[in-house]
């Protein structure tokens, strides 16, 4: 019996922190713009409760960073939520959001000098937030994530990602596209080189402009034929 008992003790003593713990996962996949995914997950029955009722909405975060944008005076940055029927899981006790970044202020890019590879950067110091969940329940971002990229972790050489154990477990990624290469970090800023296509070739050639300009020409010469 006592062979038993002790594997039992321990099996318990392992698990029971695991599946107690509360955990949130943020994943920000960037392409074109940012698409981020927000997912708090709690085995605290009356907290979750709370966040239903006290007004958290799929808009919460995205009006969180939209102040940190104008905190910081940026005119091209977007925060858009991407509205659900429900945000909320009561089989799980989870709250799962999703929205978009967008705008100059947030990725920009440009053609290199050869042609063959267009430049990204990606700003992420949007994360230093603190967002409110309930009234007595909040989060500092900064506090958590808020050091350098530098810092984190780079996943595969195609992702960042800092892990938290404490006062739960928390983790945050930023997930690259798969063609990215030459892969930087600078403080709070990712850049990064995606190959050329060949319609990325076709529209900043100085050829498309001049044939432009001739088939103008063709098109006012024909107009001024045909008034004759």
């Amino acid at each position: 019996m006592k062979k038993l008992i002790i594997p039992y003790i321990l099996f318990i003593l392992i698990v029971t922190p695991t599946v107690l713990a509360d955990s949130i996962t943020i994943e920000t996949t960037i392409n074109e713009g940012l698409y981020v995914t927000f997912n708090f997950t709690t085995k605290k029955p009356q907290l979750y409760e709370e966040i239903k009722t006290q007004g958290f909405s799929a808009s919460t975060i995205p009006n969180a960073i939209k102040e940190k944008f104008e905190q910081q005076n940026l005119k091209n940055a977007r925060a858009l939520p991407l509205l659900k029927k429900e945000i909320f899981n009561d089989t799980t006790s989870s709250v799962y959001v999703e929205f978009l970044l967008t705008g100059s202020d947030i990725i920009s890019y440009m053609l290199n000098e050869t042609g063959i590879a267009r430049t990204f950067r990606v700003r992420t110091d949007w994360r230093k937030i603190q967002v409110s969940f309930t009234q007595n329940f909040s989060l500092n971002f900064e506090e958590h994530f808020g050091a350098p990229l530098t810092e984190w972790q780079q996943m595969n050489g195609k992702a960042f990602e800092k892990i938290i154990e404490n006062p739960f477990e928390m983790s945050f990624r930023f997930t690259l596209p798969e063609r990215a290469f030459d892969i930087q970090a600078e403080e709070d800023t990712i850049i990064f080189k995606i190959p050329t296509t060949f319609e990325d070739t076709i529209l900043n050639s100085p050829f498309l402009i001049l044939g432009a300009i001739i088939i103008a020409n063709i098109i006012f010469a024909a107009y001024r034929k045909v008034r004759k």
